[in-house]
């Protein structure tokens, strides 16, 4: 791939991480993050750019006068980044356009400027507070396939796994979740599955400090992982 076409998905991940990328070019989009490890790294920083809006809202035409407040909010989380310094967790720098370089801790900005573009209400996202339920976080996996990406999406200890580019499992055999509480055994999540490609929903509760594991087990599941976990992601 050319690096110029690179250089165009790249420039879409912002959207995507907001939702807000038309169907036809998410799924192109969708194709390149299988076979792009940078564009998945980038994307997992976009998505927790994305997780200091709590809420989630229908998709509006956000009047004018919230680009201020919305500029001011996500400028704000940027210096709380720098503050941090150099030792803290923080995203790298991006191309935002040709030879426009925007330094990332910008990531926020530039993820809330995508969504005034597309016409996506961050600002309600951004300032409606808890009333519209609990507040979701996405966590990239430490650990995942080869090509392929993983995200924990929690929300009020509910918890949900995001998949992309997963190959199948081994035959005979199904993707089982698990729960590792702080110091504890894993304990099944109570899902599973062979789907290579969505999201799956985990009946158990998962915490602050927990592990989300996945192994390939004996069709049925297993009470307990029978084999080295293919996906490992922890809750903050």
């Amino acid at each position: 791939m050319t690096d110029e076409a690179h250089a165009s998905w790249a420039e879409s991940l912002g959207a995507y991480a907001l939702g807000a990328l038309p169907e036809d070019e998410r799924a192109g989009l969708e194709r390149h993050l299988q076979e792009c490890p940078s564009c998945r790294r980038e994307l997992a920083e976009l998505q927790a750019a994305v997780d200091v809006m709590p809420g989630a809202t229908p998709p509006v035409q956000p009047p004018p006068e919230l680009r201020a407040r919305i500029m001011a909010a996500v400028e704000s989380e940027a210096e709380l980044l720098r503050a941090a310094g150099a030792g803290a967790d923080r995203p790298r720098g991006r191309r935002r356009g040709p030879r426009r370089w925007f330094p990332r801790p910008l990531a926020a900005t530039a993820a809330a400027a995508a969504a005034l573009a597309a016409g996506v209400g961050v600002g309600a996202a951004i300032f409606a507070g808890g009333s519209s339920g609990p507040a979701s976080r996405t966590v990239a996996a430490q650990r995942a396939p080869a090509q392929s990406a993983a995200y924990l999406r929690v929300a009020g200890g509910r918890a949900s796994l995001v998949l992309r580019g997963m190959p199948a499992p081994p035959p005979g055999r199904v993707y089982e979740a698990w729960v590792q509480r702080p110091g504890a055994a894993p304990i099944p999540a109570g899902a599973t599955f062979a789907l290579r490609e969505g999201t799956v929903a985990l009946p158990r509760t998962v915490r602050a400090g927990d592990r989300v594991l996945v192994t390939a087990e004996p069709r049925g599941g297993s009470p307990a992982p029978t084999a080295p976990p293919v996906i490992v992601t922890r809750t903050t």
